[in-house]
Parts: C-alpha cells; sequence; structure tokens
C-alpha cells in the first residue's frame, strides 16, 4: 500500500540582521553636473556617516547606478522638454540587529543636508539553519500523518519512499521595517532615537515550508 502525503512545517524566528537600502538623489542641469554632485554626495556620506559608525568602504554595496535626462509635461504646447539630469545611486548594507546603532544611523543620515531615502528591513542571518528547521517540522508532520493513516488500515509504515517539495522561496523578511520618509518629517533627534532604542521591536517572522512524501505500508 502507498500513502502520499502533505507534511507543514511551521516556525517563528525571530530577526537577527537589519538590511539597508539607501537611494541618493541629485538632480542639476547638465549630465557632468549631477555626475559630480552625485559622486561627492555618496562619498561625503561614506566619510562622515558609514565609516563614523564603525562600517568598512566594502560593506556599502551599489544595487544600481543611473544619471538620466529629466523631462516635464510643457502645458502651453502639450508636448514633454528637458527638465535637466538626475544622478540615482542605490546601495545597500547588512549589520547585525542593534537597536541603538540602528537609530544613531537614522539620526545621522536626517542631519544631511540632502538626507537619501533609506529604508531598512529586518531578516534572519542563518536562513540555512531556518530551513533545515522548517524541513524537519514538515517531515515529522508527514510522518504522523502517513502512520495515522496505515493504522487505520491496519498496515505497518515501513519507508518513505520519495520526498518532493517546491523550490525555496520563502521570503526570510520580517513584515515589519524602517522608513526614512515618516522620520526625517520630524528631523529625527533625541526623541526618534529614544523611541527606536526603547520601543521599536520587529515582528516576528512566521515561516511555512511543504513536503510530499510517499510512505509504503506492510
Amino acid at each position: 500500500m502507498e500513502i502520499i502525503v502533505q507534511g507543514t512545517g511551521k516556525d517563528t524566528f525571530v530577526p537577527d540582521e537589519a538590511i539597508f537600502t539607501i537611494q541618493f538623489v541629485v538632480k542639476g542641469n547638465s549630465y557632468d553636473e549631477v555626475l559630480q554632485e552625485g559622486v561627492d554626495h555618496v562619498e561625503w556620506f561614506i566619510e562622515n556617516i558609514f565609516l563614523p559608525n564603525h562600517f568598512k568602504r566594502e560593506d556599502l554595496k551599489t544595487r544600481s547606478f543611473v544619471i538620466k535626462e529629466d523631462q516635464k509635461y510643457n502645458q502651453e504646447t502639450g508636448q514633454y522638454v528637458k527638465d535637466g539630469y538626475s544622478f540615482h545611486q542605490m546601495a545597500s548594507f547588512t549589520m547585525d540587529y542593534d537597536r541603538k546603532r540602528i537609530a544613531n544611523l537614522f539620526v545621522s543620515i536626517s542631519k544631511m543636508a540632502t538626507p537619501p531615502k533609506c529604508i531598512v528591513h529586518f531578516g534572519i542571518k542563518e536562513e540555512e539553519a531556518c530551513r533545515k528547521s522548517l524541513i524537519t517540522k514538515a517531515y515529522q508532520d508527514a510522518y504522523k500523518q502517513a502512520l495515522a493513516i496505515a493504522l487505520a488500515s491496519g498496515k505497518t509504515l515501513k519507508d518513505c519512499q520519495k520526498v518532493d517539495f517546491n523550490p525555496f522561496t520563502t521570503n526570510y523578511i520580517s513584515p515589519t521595517r524602517l522608513d526614512s520618509e515618516n522620520i526625517y518629517m520630524e528631523r529625527a533627534g533625541e526623541n526618534t532615537l529614544q523611541r527606536i532604542e526603547n520601543t521599536f521591536t520587529p515582528e516576528d517572522i512566521v515561516l511555512t515550508e511543504t513536503l510530499y512524501c510517499l510512505w509504503v505500508t506492510i
């Protein structure tokens, strides 16, 4: 007798890392102007904020870099016309979850003359260990189901002959995030620092994985 069951593993994990995504934007009249100002803007951030907060230059990874010609709509002519250029550089870095350090970073960035957009997501460093835990729980769940079916049929459960699962697509990221758009509105200061450090806790990450198991009985 063959038994096919679907086992589900579910677990809750506490975020232990913060993933920063920063977008630098500079606008100007010419390509060369925005290129120079954009590079200077990023370099100022690295020298005056990133390095003093105990990061290394190589920790900041560039995700995208583009300079484009901007346009605006002319109401009189009904056409789009050139409106200078804009520099866009998106970069990211990851750090251990530390509320005080995160708060200090936001306060420092908010004091820049033109602060970049900054979003922080919260994840798990040891994704592979979490994945193994979920798969183990799913297999145990499948075994319990197969055993119950075998017993109800008057059979003895023997071996699991085959295991299938969908490719891992689980997002190991907390639903919670910090967004500079709200923090910068306050020109982040001591109140923001204290609020993040003392009261901010990202939501736990709840994950599920599924196995499809084929068991045989005797």
